[in-house]
């Protein structure tokens, strides 16, 4: 719980200008009443929390710099530890 995963897509349209859209995936628990008593349930979440126009090159720095972009303008680019893989 707690954590986030993200999915990066890039491309570029017929006119050669590339995109990003990037979607995120978390669990989220929830408490149900039953006649048993109290039972938690997990349930995955997604939302594309980011599609922007990268101008420019399309270098790793530079599509680090967009993806970092999205995740300040959501409220996520200090808060969380970000890892790669």
């Amino acid at each position: 719980m707690g954590k986030i995963s993200f999915i990066i897509d890039v491309w570029i349209d017929l006119d050669m200008r590339a995109y990003m859209a990037v979607t995120a995936h978390w669990l989220q628990k929830a408490f149900l009443q039953h006649s048993e008593g109290l039972q938690s349930k997990l349930t995955l979440r997604s939302d594309l929390i980011g599609f922007v126009h990268i101008p420019g090159s399309h270098t790793g720095e530079r599509l680090a710099e967009v993806f970092a972009f999205i995740l300040d303008r959501i409220k996520l680019g200090n808060s969380k530890k970000v890892c790669f893989a």
